[in-house]
């Protein structure tokens, strides 16, 4: 994985491409970071790797101000994308550019995120590629992207210094858990704590949930054997068995799949608990 700390380091990680592939798959650790370099290679694919020559001022700007119309952003914003805004990019793909050299790009930022049946969508244009029509797809988990998705694009995988610390959820979402084992069945009467000023927002609510997925993926992964990051240290979630972790991810793999349909947060948080607690019973 290269490390990226400017954006002089992508162009030269990316100096030596002459002939772009139809679709390319960021692997990257941080969404947020991968973003502006998703839009630079945007940039190249579009202009050329001359891209910065004052000819292409203009497009260079209108990419940077989400203005340029042979460009097109999909941003799952965290739960999801909807069939409205799919059908958008599938129309927008059919299209054929004005310009010159006619190359349109679809950047589709955490593409982990969309559902199975959308991926399929996306994965019969990869199959079939209409001329000059060129995708990023950009996700945070390339294991939670479909094989035949991968196999269709150019990987490049980025690694940027990010700062996990500063995570708003981790605290919050350790703990939480930390209760949910040491408490048990009492846990139920405590989780207003945690939630009380998120439990109206869907995205927040599924930002949480999408940590603690984290935290408990690096504690299985250190109960096997693996190095992991410190942050994730705890002493009552380590001294779970193996399998009891593991049943604890799927619950809580099942429950983001829920948050994204319209169900009351409450009603969902109070049987995610339930679950927990009868598999910690056993």
């Amino acid at each position: 994985m290269a490390k990226i700390n400017e954006m002089n380091d992508f162009i030269k990680l990316t100096s030596n491409i002459t002939s772009f592939s139809h679709a390319y798959l960021f692997d990257v650790n941080s969404l947020e970071k991968a973003f502006p370099f998703a839009k630079e290679f945007a940039k190249m694919i579009i202009c050329g790797q001359n891209y910065f020559e004052e000819k292409y001022k203009d497009i260079c700007y209108q990419i940077d101000n989400n203005e340029f119309d042979d460009l097109y952003i999909v941003n799952p914003d965290t739960i999801g994308i909807s069939t409205e805004e799919i059908n958008k990019l599938l129309n927008y793909m059919e299209t054929k550019s004005l310009r010159d050299n006619g190359r349109r790009v679809y950047i589709i930022y955490g593409y982990e995120r969309l559902s199975r049946d959308v991926s399929n969508k996306i994965l019969k244009f990869l199959e079939e590629p209409n001329d000059n029509i060129y995708a990023i797809l950009i996700t945070e988990n390339i294991d939670r992207v479909l094989s035949t998705i991968i196999s269709r694009c150019q990987t490049l995988r980025l690694s940027f210094d990010v700062d996990k610390n500063n995570n708003i959820y981790i605290s919050k979402m350790k703990a939480f858990l930390e209760d949910i084992f040491s408490k048990k069945n009492k846990m139920i009467a405590f989780y207003n704590d945690y939630f009380y000023d998120i439990i109206s927002n869907r995205l927040e609510f599924f930002n949480s949930f999408e940590m603690l997925e984290e935290i408990l993926c690096q504690i299985i992964k250190k109960k096997s054997g693996e190095e992991v990051d410190s942050i994730f240290n705890s002493n009552i979630l380590e001294s779970k068995s193996l399998s009891n972790l593991i049943n604890v991810l799927n619950i809580t793999n099942n429950l983001k799949a829920l948050i994204k349909n319209n169900i009351n947060l409450n009603l969902l948080l109070d049987r995610y608990i339930i679950e927990i607690t009868e598999e910690l019973m056993l």
